[in-house]
């Protein structure tokens, strides 16, 4: 069954209230009527509309419109909602449980924190699980910290491993406040914990870890706690150590668990490649090896990215390895879009942790990093002799954070420069935040009855990073 845009729209009204509500300040100066020839002005969803264009949540086909009277698909919609949830949300896609009952009982906090991780383009801080284990003769344990939800500028974030049942110096080696620090862009970090192997027959035991004080605009995200248990090896097979391995074959014979360092990984389209970060966790002991592969999700293999497969070799000892996936930047306007990373087929007798995570590609063309595109509000105006001026609309949609400008100039049509209009030009500045401005072309008032006369104002030259969008060009029609 299809539903018809009329349906759709509405339901985009009301997405944008949610929006509203969670925080996220969009601005509403740009209007669905001023991009869709559908849109009737001033309608109830029109400004609605408007802000879903501007962030990327809906877009037309290539001619700017769904069509007039045309259907909207079930998968049509599924993507604005899917687009709209991860604005909310950030790129994981779904709140965790914590954040989920924190909602329920009080609603005004949840609000107010999941908004600073959904609006931070610097990022959410985050373990990759709230649970580790490994066997006590294991030296150590790599652990991943995840930066979701946004990758801009360098970041940091302390991490802290204190004693919970274990005893520090005894059973492992504690860490007071040292610091993880995270590029521009990226999304992945790990640190180590040193292990010691006593002769005690002691049973499992547990050390707390710990993520505080993120710098640079990042915030802690969750989990922002975890807990690793460190699995006696002179245990009897009891049920202490028993309920506490969660590992299979591998934990026993040192071979290790394969899986994906965070999550969920993002990189900014403007990037050559994302690097993929995957880890050998619970036992390094002989060579291992895993198949790694890409699939298309709503990124799309060949335009957004180069489907990449390969097969990585840990030797013995190694904890880490890496591959990429080419990333291609395009000049559309399309909003976020995701890949699948997935990890298959281990060998040496290691066995799979997390098989698959979502790689998210932030289109450079929108969002708070985007410095956005110009075009005019529509493609006609009309005026009269009697006002004095033709009064035109520009839009800046798809990023609005730096300061940006934009030339304008008429050009002659059938109306006559000095006798119908006065020839004008000149820059827009918009500054971090604006979205729309007006600028006016004088039209002069004559005796002779040539109603029905036009001349054409082009924009040019924009400025700091800013691009030219469709249309560029906007014909004046001036009427007595």
């Amino acid at each position: 069954m299809h539903m018809r845009r009329s349906f759709s729209l509405l339901s985009l009204f009301c997405a944008g209230l949610v929006l509203g509500g969670a925080g996220v300040g969009l601005a509403a100066t740009i209007r669905g009527s001023s991009i869709f020839t559908d849109v009737p002005e001033g309608a109830f969803f029109d400004a609605a509309v408007g802000e879903m264009y501007s962030v990327g949540v809906i877009k037309g086909y290539s001619n700017g419109n769904f069509g007039p009277n045309d259907f909207v698909t079930r998968g049509q919609v599924a993507v604005m909602m899917q687009r709209l949830r991860e604005d909310i949300l950030g790129s994981g896609g779904a709140q965790s449980s914590s954040t989920q009952s924190s909602s329920s009982s009080s609603s005004s906090s949840s609000s107010s924190s999941s908004s600073s991780v959904a609006t931070s383009v610097n990022g959410a801080f985050r373990f990759t699980s709230t649970t580790f284990s490994i066997p006590e003769s294991v030296p150590s344990l790599t652990v991943s910290v995840d930066r979701s939800g946004g990758s801009d500028g360098a970041v940091t974030v302390k991490y802290s491993v204190k004693a919970g049942t274990a005893i520090a110096g005894d059973d492992f080696v504690a860490v007071d406040q040292s610091t993880l620090s995270f590029k521009d862009g990226e999304t992945s970090r790990a640190f180590s914990i040193s292990l010691k192997d006593d002769v005690l027959a002691e049973g499992a035991e547990t050390v707390t870890l710990e993520l505080s004080a993120p710098t640079g605009g990042a915030v802690l995200g969750s989990p922002s706690t975890a807990t690793l248990t460190i699995l006696d090896n002179e245990a009897a097979n009891g049920s202490s150590a028993s309920s506490t391995s969660t590992s299979s074959s591998a934990s026993q014979t040192g071979a290790g668990t394969i899986g994906f360092s965070a999550l969920a990984y993002e990189v900014k389209e403007s990037s050559a490649a994302a690097t993929i970060t995957v880890l050998r966790t619970g036992g390094t002991t002989g060579q291992v090896g895993v198949t790694y592969n890409t699939s298309d999700k709503t990124a799309r293999s060949g335009s957004e990215y180069t489907a990449t497969n390969g097969t990585l070799t840990f030797a013995s000892g190694e904890t880490s390895k890496t591959f990429s996936v080419p990333i291609t930047d395009d000049t559309a306007v399309d909003g976020k879009k995701t890949l699948t990373l997935t990890l298959s087929a281990p060998t040496g007798g290691a066995v799979l942790g997390t098989l698959t995570s979502p790689l998210n590609i932030a289109d450079d063309e929108i969002g708070a990093f985007g410095s956005g595109t110009f075009m005019f509000s529509k493609s006609e105006f009309d005026s009269t002799e009697g006002e004095g001026i033709a009064t035109l609309t520009v839009n800046r949609v798809g990023g609005t954070l730096h300061t940006v400008s934009i030339s304008y100039a008429t050009t002659n049509g059938t109306a006559a420069p000095g006798l119908d209009y006065t020839t004008t030009s000149g820059t827009l500045t918009f500054e971090p935040g604006e979205q729309s401005k007006t600028f006016t072309v004088p039209v002069i008032k004559d005796s002779i009855n040539d109603s029905g006369e036009y001349f054409t104002v082009n924009l040019s030259g924009p400025t700091g990073g800013a691009q030219l969008g469709t249309p560029s060009s906007a014909q004046v029609n001036v009427y007595e």
